[in-house]
């Protein structure tokens, strides 16, 4: 497919002012990575990219063009496609063979009324592309009356390529650093009341300033860690043997946590919300029933070798099977054929 002439056109829906540069900077959450990586995976395809956001002057980046959205004329281009962000509000005075709405959240009936979305949809007719089951699952036909689709996302590729030694065993350190507190205390309290710390060596290492920290959660073995780089992130999960997360009815990817499936370490999980969609159960992790199932799991991995490294092993084995290339032919595919 000849995709030298194709143009995709980008437009963020958040005031930051982000280009490809920041994306391994604290500065972009999971939306802004995977449009970045998603837009320089396109270049890669020979198709020209431009993306709006906040950024004061227009900036080169890996083959992508970010520009200012309230600079740029929209009007003196045409796009083959475009990817508006959560928002069809952002398709005024955009010239585009194909519109779509890249969604990154449930948005229930009432709230795509009270975010001015219904007048804009059926002036620019937009598609929706979710990215994952239980997004596409509670997605009403109201909310996508022309269409829509489900394309999930990848991660950062050094996730994927990032060299795993499967002969080393890490201490028993486990690891939840979602951002925000989603069910966070219910996680502290299994820990606490119903998993058996063997010998007090297991560490539950938590983001900072969610919760208010106490010593009894010190003596618990509760750890706050500190916010760092990608890099940093990296070589935690190098040394980490259990990412533990509920899950939460409000999620929609959990970056977190498929950056977690990557780098080979296994996953405890309720499956609630888009979770269930990151964690094949027994290939990349476990999906729990109750609290104590939960613990069950989390105890077995942790202090059972034999156990821990068979499905690490399995990890290993799915490794990079969705990167961003592959997603990117999907978009291709759907949008731009």
């Amino acid at each position: 497919m000849n995709l030298i002439s194709k143009s995709v056109l980008f437009i963020d829906n958040s005031i930051s002012d982000f280009t490809g540069y920041d994306k391994n900077t604290p500065k972009v959450r999971g939306t802004e990575s995977s449009l970045i990586l998603l837009a320089e995976s396109f270049v890669k395809k020979n198709i020209s990219v431009r993306v709006l956001t906040e950024v004061d002057n227009e900036i080169f980046c890996n083959g992508v063009i970010y520009s200012n959205k309230y600079k740029h004329k929209h009007i003196d281009h045409n796009y083959n496609l475009c990817i508006a962000i959560s928002n069809a509000n952002l398709f005024d005075n955009v010239n585009s063979d194909k519109k779509i709405v890249w969604s990154n959240s449930l948005q229930p009936f009432e709230k795509f009324l009270r975010k001015k979305q219904l007048i804009p949809f059926l002036k620019y007719k937009p598609e929706v592309v979710t990215m994952c089951n239980y997004q596409y699952n509670n997605r009403s036909f109201l909310t996508s009356m022309f269409g829509k689709h489900m394309i999930s996302l990848s991660v950062d590729p050094r996730f994927y390529s990032e060299k795993i030694d499967l002969n080393k065993i890490p201490a028993p350190y486990v690891l939840n650093n979602v951002r925000s507190l989603r069910n966070l205390d219910w996680l502290i309290k299994i820990w606490t009341n119903d998993f058996h710390n063997k010998k007090g060596s297991a560490t539950l290492n938590i983001n900072p300033n969610l919760v208010h920290y106490t010593d009894k959660m010190k003596n618990s073995k509760i750890f706050e860690r500190k916010y760092g780089s990608r890099e940093d992130l990296i070589n935690e999960l190098k040394n980490t043997r259990v990412f533990a997360y509920t899950g939460h009815k409000s999620d929609i990817w959990v970056l977190t946590v498929e950056e977690a499936v990557q780098m080979c370490v296994p996953i405890v999980t309720f499956g609630i919300g888009s979770v269930e969609d990151r964690v094949v159960h027994n290939e990349t992790g476990f999906i729990a029933k109750n609290d104590m199932e939960f613990a069950n799991y989390l105890h077995k991995l942790l202090f059972n070798d034999k156990f821990y490294m068979k499905i690490r092993q399995k990890m290993f084995n799915r490794r990079g099977f969705q990167n961003w290339d592959s997603i990117a032919d999907i978009w291709i595919k759907k949008f731009l054929s």
